[in-house]
């Protein structure tokens, strides 16, 4: 199994573990020996050493949900 597929399982089972949906999420090693995680509605970058507990500190402040629409108020 190669590193990417594992470190998308690991990703995939911290979601399921705090009740997040998977769908849309990856991890991707790069060549900087970081790891990028998108998301359906947006993507971090972090360094291999410790981004799962980095990571969980995002998903849990919400920086990967999706952004409110603003609607403006119809001139009167």
């Amino acid at each position: 199994m190669s590193a990417h597929a594992l470190e998308t399982r690991l990703l995939h089972a911290l979601l399921r573990l705090h009740g997040h949906e998977r769908a849309g999420f990856s991890a991707r090693l790069m060549a900087d020996h970081g790891i990028c995680i998108t998301g359906p509605h947006s993507a971090s970058f972090y360094p291999v050493e410790g981004w799962t507990s980095l990571f969980l500190h995002h998903l849990r402040r919400g920086f990967f949900d999706p952004a409110p629409v603003h609607r403006r108020a119809a001139a009167a």
